[in-house]
């Protein structure tokens, strides 16, 4: 290979393209080719390397102290820098496919180290570092403003901040020097609220109010905040969320230093998101109602190609599905039905991350003492609607228009009660997606009163919480990929890598008594109650993003083509960054079922 060849070989392998000329060159100078058979150990505890090596052609693999595959290495791969740079190896590198690969000298590679901080922090970053770093260079180039665009980046209006006893004539007539059409309001407690032209239609003008009295006495407290330096899209999403058309901007003492409108980050977007929030919410008729719903795939079509972040998409998208679903509600049960039962939805609805509609999972809950047949017509009316919104039908029929999914509480404690006391796998199944379950429409307290009783009901369960928690290595996660690449092109990502780590979080929040129903959410409420370490809650929002964010991907691109989208993504058509993530990310999941088989003891049970 020439000297060229080496230099264009090196330069699309990260991190080697952060050298500069002359380091490149150093290291091209100090590079060998070398050839090891099948078998060949090049590295153990007992056997320290004097080189770095990269593949050029074959395949390495890595075994735990336990002789276990940890990781697959393959072409343009590098491995255990740190058997170089701390002089010591834990796990076994053996070559699976005979070896060609460049060898660098370690005092070269040492060097390089300690004269290149890119090149440095990435061999000595942590694994959740690591990831993010290829994500970085993967998606860097798809990144818009909707991904770096801060809050402080948009139009921030000037703030008439008045104090709480100030008379409402003082503060009207403040506002209007500002010439703004909200009054924020200031509590002793540093607490903001809000006097909007619609209060002040409402509970002064229209009750007839003095306006000597003090604004605090018409006030909304409190006014939703964001930080200057917030993600323009996090505001974005609440605003969408609360049915809101404004939200204070704070810096981080606190103080009170603009007014985000929702007309500026609407000009800002230009997604069409409040078009269609605005839409739903006008809509008369059903018809409207699927004419605004029709535009979502378009919105999450717009996002994913501007780089925006998986979770922030599934986010705005479930505030959005969630008003859809409560519009139609609205407009199909009768109003003295509407709070006589409660409509969920569950799975991967209830959680929030159902990007793209792949079927239906909700259910009714009707009070006791109410004759449940009276909205067998309805449920099936709102089903048979969604479907032709583009929701599909659940083939598996966990649905409203199914009688086992529409009946009273009582009902509903029983069939808890039949799950915690005769559990079986369809039992499992069906806990897990009602445990998941969040109210969109209705008197949602009798969603809130079952899951306390099924918590109430798993206490000193542990046989019980042990099988549920094996449930999470029903599939298997590969250690390695080159069997898939060279083999099988395609791997079911839901199965090996999402369900594991929805499943053992889910498990543990059940454990824990969540509430909370987001599998990043339910992460970081672990990681505070201590059950996750710090770090392995990061490598889990991580690699829980990649995967969901290569799945999207893959959908995406289906139904460009006009194809069926499933959960399968292509190996063969992954990018050296995105295999590097995918290994990166198995390797996290199967850590994670290590650690959920510990902590159930699910070695104890058959």
């Amino acid at each position: 290979m020439s000297l060229k060849d080496q230099k264009a070989f090196l330069s699309k392998i990260h991190p080697f393209e952060v050298l500069s000329p002359e380091e490149m060159e150093i290291c091209i100078k100090n590079m060998d080719i070398a050839y090891y058979p099948r078998d060949s150990i090049l590295i153990s505890a007992e056997k320290i390397p004097s080189h770095f090596f990269i593949i050029i052609k074959g395949s390495v693999y890595e075994y735990s102290i336990d002789n276990e595959v940890v990781i697959d290495y393959q072409e343009e791969d590098s491995f255990d820098s740190n058997s170089l740079i701390y002089s010591k190896a834990t796990n076994t590198f053996k070559v699976y496919e005979d070896l060609i690969c460049y060898e660098l000298e370690k005092n070269i590679f040492l060097k390089l180290i300690e004269q290149n901080q890119q090149f440095r922090d990435y061999f000595l970053k942590d694994l959740v570092n690591k990831i993010q770093t290829l994500k970085d260079k993967k998606y860097t180039s798809e990144l818009s403003s909707y991904m770096i665009s801060k809050v402080e980046d948009t139009l921030i209006h000037e703030p008439c901040v008045i104090d709480e006893d100030t008379t409402l004539i003082n503060a009207i007539q403040k506002s209007m020097e500002y010439k703004t059409s909200s009054i924020i309001v200031k509590r002793k407690n540093k607490e903001y609220g809000i006097i909007t032209d619609s209060i002040l239609k409402t509970r002064v003008l229209l009750e007839g109010r003095d306006l000597n009295i003090p604004v605090k006495d018409i006030a909304k407290f409190p006014l939703l905040t964001v930080f200057n330096d917030d993600y323009l899209f996090e505001a974005l999403t609440i605003l969408v969320k609360r049915n809101i058309k404004r939200i204070g901007v704070l810096n981080h003492n606190n103080e009170m230093i603009g007014i985000l409108e929702q007309i500026d980050i609407l000009s800002h977007f230009s997604n069409h998101t409040y078009m269609v929030d605005s839409k739903i919410k006008k809509a008369k008729n059903i018809d409207e109602l699927k004419d605004a719903s029709e535009n979502l795939l378009n919105i999450i079509k717009n996002l994913h190609a501007k780089g925006v972040k998986v979770n922030h998409i599934s986010n705005l998208i479930g505030q959005l599905n969630t008003k859809v679903y409560q519009k139609l509600y609205d407009l199909i049960v009768p109003i003295e039905l509407q709070q006589k039962a409660c409509f969920i939805v569950m799975g991967s609805e209830g959680r929030n991350e159902q990007i793209i509609k792949t079927d239906q999972d909700n259910a009714l809950i009707v009070k006791n003492d109410i004759d449940v047949e009276q909205f067998r017509p309805y449920m099936n009316q709102m089903i048979k609607c969604l479907n032709d919104f583009g929701y599909p039908l659940c083939e598996g029929n966990i649905m409203a228009s199914n009688p086992f999914w529409c009946k009273t509480v009582s009902e509903y404690k029983n069939e808890i009660n039949k799950w915690i006391e005769k559990p079986n796998m369809q039992n499992y199944i069906d806990l897990a997606i009602f445990f998941d379950s969040f109210a969109v429409a209705g008197d949602k307290e009798l969603l809130i009163n079952l899951k306390d009783g099924l918590f109430d009901k798993l206490l000193n369960k542990d046989v019980f919480m042990a099988y549920f928690a094996k449930t999470t290595l029903t599939f298997d996660t590969p250690n390695i990929i080159s069997n898939f690449i060279t083999k099988k092109s395609n791997i079911d990502i839901k199965k090996t890598a999402i369900f594991p780590i929805v499943q053992g979080v889910r498990t543990l929040a059940l454990k824990e008594k969540i509430k909370e129903t987001t599998t990043l959410r339910r992460i970081k409420i672990l990681e505070d109650k201590k059950i996750i370490e710090k770090n392995r809650a990061a490598e889990l929002i991580e690699a829980f993003d990649f995967v969901n964010t290569l799945r999207l991907k893959f959908q995406l691109n289906a139904i460009q083509d006009g194809k069926k989208f499933d959960n399968e993504i292509d190996t063969h058509t992954l990018g050296k960054i995105e295999r590097d993530l995918l290994k990166d990310s198995f390797k996290i999941v199967n850590d994670f079922k290590k650690f959920i088989s510990y902590t159930f003891k699910i070695d104890k049970i058959s």
